[in-house]
């Protein structure tokens, strides 16, 4: 092993101070030319691990995470820790080392042996007419160069070859702090670029001179293979990575120790561009989001980090902290943040850990894209990481219609076991997987944000200002008109009795009054005061009222000053037990938990009390609240109810796009309160699904419960073009308001047989029509029916005429 050529050493420098693909071309040629021998990346079979992540910014976000786990393994061993182990987790590490507070992502070093700064990423733009080697196609968007530099714990040369060279390593298993676990998260990277310069020194070496280096580059493969092409990396005659001398480089002193990664010809993917904002187009908000509540932040350095200069810094922390900053702060951007809630997840009667909720609600939509991807505002994460996101139909499903285009969910599976991890979690880490895991996981996120009493109280209150400016007189007209068509909407209670029908009374109307809070807190009590049965197999929420408020009181983290405990007896003692914890809300309110396990080989006959249920506060002046409640079981049975009068309410409301005459549009409809687009939530889903302007959008219906009654909420967008053109075509206001009717029913009949189970159709039919298609599927349907709607009705306007005129 002797030292690197003075060709190779000028090709070195100059890749690292102007990466791009024509330097690291340079620099791979004269590798080739000096004869430095290949090796495969990892393994011949590449494909499954390099392209494990589907998009480039899970690339990048991946070796973020990468830096991030160096950065925490290097903070515990200067603070002596040798040994990593279960308590040391990624958030739990950070709050110890460097950020001790879980409410912010600020880099503040609790000790003087840590020396390093954050990571840090830059981009560097290629010439537009740069191309890829070995691709037939080239995305519009074009290519950069991506540098991703941690200080931490750096790389050994012998570790190199068995770690970031490697795929499917298992280096990370036994560091506890570390986010990544299956080895070839970084390594997807590869994917979006041509080659890749990996340039690390150890933090903790005797040899203070030394670094090592290689490049990782595509070539094609040799005779028939169905992997046409493979990636190698250089190494050194004795099959090590290449050694470099600090003193010959001058500039490398200034980020060594610590492993910098440039990837040449890295492909943009639309995101990768200068930051304005933090909307997810440029890295702030893409990065941010995608590092959702990772509690560290990073810095972006470079041209692309600002608009207003040509080279600059930006520091950058996970969304869930800049939600955190925007809570309750004078411009009113977040009006709503939940407390945490902490559910087991159980699966067929079997435990698998548990998962934490956290919901903000935005005053304004249009703010979520700062934080989110619009149609996919739930986001699950995994210490801190963007694991996977689903769709806003699980709010609408809650009865949460008007949140769920303004809200953001984000859903923490820290706490569960490996197994749970494998069944929800995909290799793209986009969406999750359709396993019974995923379905239950969804269910229990349904019915913990249905039962949020502050989420109920803003959606009451958005619900009632847009029925305001609803039409009442034609709303009537349209649920006479539904009201001949049977389904399983519900109305309100027959007068016939509900016999021997189980369960107890639910709570409708109005939500509950808020508690002042106060500290310290002297109000601790269950709402219910008949005690709590639950059903064999299912699980209940033990609901409570109290004037204490988190963080100080809480459930959760280090010091909880809340407690939850069963105090049971008797054979079926076992069945039951406490599942999940709702920290207080703002408006006063938390919940417990209970699950009665279900075993098929012993039934439970007959309810059964087993003890009771206690909910604790220990108060900051040494005093204890203390609550409890009768508990038991109870058989599982078949739902009875009082039989219900089929009917459905209608809410309808006419949209108009922001370039309209607001006025001359109301007169054409004869409707006196438009909504402005901005408060239309369904008719700008529909825009974001198919990516249309505004007036080019028709209409979109949503079934809700208020109230125990099914609603119907349907959005019209007045401004359309070839609405209002059927509207003018008519000759006095009598046809106007006649082909309005006429054309209504069609758009609220579709609506409503997308949202309902119709009466007499097959089961396999029913199924399969009300299954929730994607967005952009619906929202195309919706634009044929709409053609079809207004057809219809000019059709039947022209046959009209004809019969007058005859």
């Amino acid at each position: 092993m002797g030292p690197v050529s003075e060709a190779v050493r000028q090709a070195l420098n100059q890749a690292v101070k102007t990466p791009c693909l024509r330097t690291s071309r340079l620099l791979e040629q004269e590798l080739n030319t000096q004869g430095y021998p290949k090796h495969v990346f990892g393994r011949v079979n590449q494909k499954a691990s390099i392209e494990a992540a589907s998009e480039s910014d899970r690339g990048i976000t991946e070796r973020l995470a990468n830096a991030f786990d160096a950065s925490l393994t290097a903070a515990r061993l200067a603070m002596g820790i040798q040994q990593s182990d279960r308590t040391l987790t990624p958030r739990k590490c950070t709050q110890r080392f460097l950020c001790p507070s879980t409410d912010l992502a600020e880099w503040e070093p609790q000790d003087k042996r840590i020396k390093f700064g954050k990571p840090s990423i830059q981009f560097w733009a290629e010439e537009k007419e740069e191309k890829l080697r070995f691709r037939k196609y080239h995305p519009g968007d074009g290519l950069v160069s991506a540098l991703v530099r941690d200080s931490g714990i750096g790389m050994s040369r012998q570790d190199m070859p068995k770690t970031i060279l490697d795929l499917n390593s298992e280096s990370k298993l036994r560091a506890f702090e570390a986010i990544g676990q299956f080895g070839h998260g970084g390594s997807s990277s590869l994917a979006f670029c041509e080659s890749c310069l990996i340039i690390t020194k150890p933090r903790f070496s005797a040899n203070d001179q030394e670094f090592y280096w290689t490049l990782i580059f595509t070539e094609e493969e040799e005779g028939e293979t169905k992997q046409s092409l493979i990636r190698k990396w250089f190494a050194e005659q004795d099959g090590m990575p290449l050694v470099g001398v600090i003193k010959d480089f001058q500039d490398f002193g200034s980020f060594l120790p610590g492993t910098s990664i440039w990837h040449f010809g890295y492909n943009r993917g639309g995101w990768i561009t200068r930051i304005a904002g933090s909307g997810q187009e440029n890295p702030w908000g893409r990065l941010g989001r995608l590092l959702f509540s990772y509690p560290l932040p990073f810095e972006i350095q470079g041209e692309f980090a600002r608009t207003d200069t040509p080279t600059g810094h930006r520091t950058i922390k996970g969304a869930f902290y800049r939600l955190l900053d925007k809570k309750g702060d004078d411009a009113g951007v977040v009006e709503y943040a939940s407390s945490e809630k902490s559910e087991k997840l159980i699966v067929e009667g079997e435990s698998y850990g548990q998962f934490s909720v956290f919901v903000f609600v935005l005053r304004d939509r249009k703010g979520v894209r700062n934080y989110a991807d619009i149609p996919h505002p739930i986001i699950l994460t995994l210490n801190g990481q963007n694991h996977g996101e689903m769709t806003r139909t699980i709010l609408v499903n809650a009865n949460l219609p008007e949140l769920a285009s303004s809200s953001i969910v984000e859903v923490r599976l820290d706490g569960l076991e490996e197994e749970a991890l494998r069944e929800i979690i995909s290799n793209s880490r986009e969406t999750p997987k359709i396993t019974p895991f995923t379905r239950v996981l969804k269910e229990r996120l349904q019915e913990l944000l249905g039962s949020d009493e502050a989420l109920l109280d803003i959606e009451k209150k958005r619900q009632e200002e847009k029925a305001k400016k609803s039409n009442k007189d034609l709303n009537n007209r349209i649920e006479r008109f539904l009201s001949e068509i049977l389904s399983d909407a519900a109305g309100p209670a027959d007068t016939a009795p509900g016999g021997d029908a189980p369960g107890t009374p639910g709570r409708r109307g109005d939500p509950r009054p808020e508690i002042p809070p106060n500290d310290p807190p002297r109000l601790l009590e269950f709402l219910d005061n008949r005690g709590f049965f639950i059903s064999e197999g299912g699980t209940q929420l033990a609901k409570f009222k109290s004037d204490a408020r988190p963080p100080k009181y809480s459930f959760h983290g280090d010091n909880p000053r809340c407690f939850a405990l069963l105090k049971l007896s008797g054979p079926l003692q076992s069945r039951l037990s406490i599942v999940g914890k709702a920290d207080i809300n703002s408006r006063g309110y938390g919940h417990i938990s209970l699950n009665c396990i279900e075993d098929p080989s012993q039934p439970i006959k007959d309810k059964m009390q087993l003890g009771e249920l206690f909910v604790r506060i220990q108060c900051a002046d040494g005093t204890t609240l203390e609550s409890h409640a009768i508990v038991g079981v109870k058989p599982k049975s078949p739902v009875k109810e009082r039989r219900r009068r089929q009917e459905v309410k209608t809410q309808i409301n006419f949209g108009a796009p922001e370039n309209e005459d607001l006025e001359e549009l109301s007169e054409l409809l004869a409707e006196e309160n438009l909504l402005p687009f901005t408060q239309c939530t369904y008719l700008e889903k529909y825009r974001e699904a198919l990516g249309i302007l505004q007036s080019e959008t028709t209409y979109w219906g949503e079934k809700t419960d208020r109230d125990g009654i099914s609603t119907l909420q349907v959005e019209i967008n007045a401004g359309n073009p070839q609405f209002k053109k059927l509207l003018q075509s008519c000759r006095t206001s009598e046809e106007r308001m006649v082909a309005k009717e006429r054309y209504l029913r069609d758009v609220v009949l579709d609506c409503y047989q997308h949202c309902f189970k119709m009466d007499g159709l097959p089961d396999a039919v029913i199924e399969h029509a009300l299954t929730e298609p994607e967005d952009g599927k619906r929202a195309a349907e919706i634009h044929l029916n709409n053609d079809k709607a207004l057809r219809t009705a000019l059709h039947e306007l022209e046959s009209s005429r004809d019969k007058v005129a005859q």
